[in-house]
C-alpha cells in the first residue's frame, strides 16, 4: 500500500509538518508533500494548464496518483482549513484532474497548538466527500478525523511522539484505523 501525507501549512517552521512526520513514523514508508514549497496561484475558475505544472504541482500530482491512502493535514486558522489546502482542492478538483482523487481512502487531520483542530478536519472531510460525490468517484473519506492538539508539547520537530500517552494512543489508533480502512478498500476495489 502506498501512503501520501499532505502537510497543509505553507508557513515556515509550521507544526503541521511535525504531525506529518509523526504519521509517517507510525505508518511506515509514506510520501510527505510539504506545502512550504506551495506555489499555486489563487483559483479564479480557470483550469491549470495540463502539462505545464510546476515542480511543486507535479509533486502533488505524483503523490495523489501513487497513493492509495492520503492523509490531508491542515492547521486550524480561525476554525477553518488552510487557504492553501482549499485552493489545492479547487484547482485539482476538476474533470481534468479527477483521477487524482479516484480509488483513494482519504483521512483528515486538524492541527492546533492549543485545543482546536476538530473544525478544519471535519470541514475538510465534508468538502472532499462533496468532491467525490460531484465527480462520481470511487473513493471514501474516513469517518474518523484526528484532532492533533497541543502539538508542540506532544511531537518533536522530527516527528517523535513525546510522553503524552493519551495523545500517543489517539494518533496511533487513528493511523491504524486509516491503514485498516485502506486495506479493506483495496481488497474490494
Amino acid at each position: 500500500m502506498k501512503i501520501g501525507i499532505i502537510s497543509g501549512s505553507a508557513r515556515k517552521g509550521n507544526n503541521t509538518l511535525r504531525v506529518a512526520k509523526a504519521i509517517q513514523r507510525i505508518a511506515g514508508e509514506a510520501m510527505i508533500l510539504d506545502l512550504q514549497e506551495y506555489d499555486l496561484p489563487n483559483f479564479t475558475g480557470d483550469p491549470l494548464p495540463l502539462g505545464k505544472e510546476s515542480v511543486f504541482q507535479k509533486k502533488f500530482i505524483s503523490l495523489m496518483e501513487e497513493a492509495n491512502l492520503v492523509f490531508f493535514l491542515t492547521p486550524e486558522y480561525n476554525w477553518f482549513p488552510s487557504a492553501e489546502i482549499i485552493n489545492i482542492i479547487h484547482t485539482f478538483g476538476s474533470n481534468s484532474y479527477k483521477h487524482l482523487f479516484d480509488n483513494k481512502v482519504i483521512a483528515t487531520v486538524g492541527v492546533s497548538v492549543g485545543r482546536g483542530g476538530r473544525m478544519p478536519a471535519v470541514q475538510l472531510g465534508y468538502v472532499l466527500n462533496k468532491l467525490i460525490s460531484f465527480l462520481n468517484l470511487d473513493s471514501v473519506v474516513s469517518p474518523k478525523h484526528f484532532e492533533a492538539q497541543e502539538v508542540t508539547s506532544c511531537i518533536s520537530l522530527e516527528g517523535e511522539l513525546q510522553e503524552n500517552q493519551a495523545f500517543n494512543k489517539g494518533i496511533e489508533s487513528f493511523v491504524s484505523y486509516s491503514l485498516k480502512l485502506a486495506k479493506r478498500w483495496q481488497e474490494t476495489a
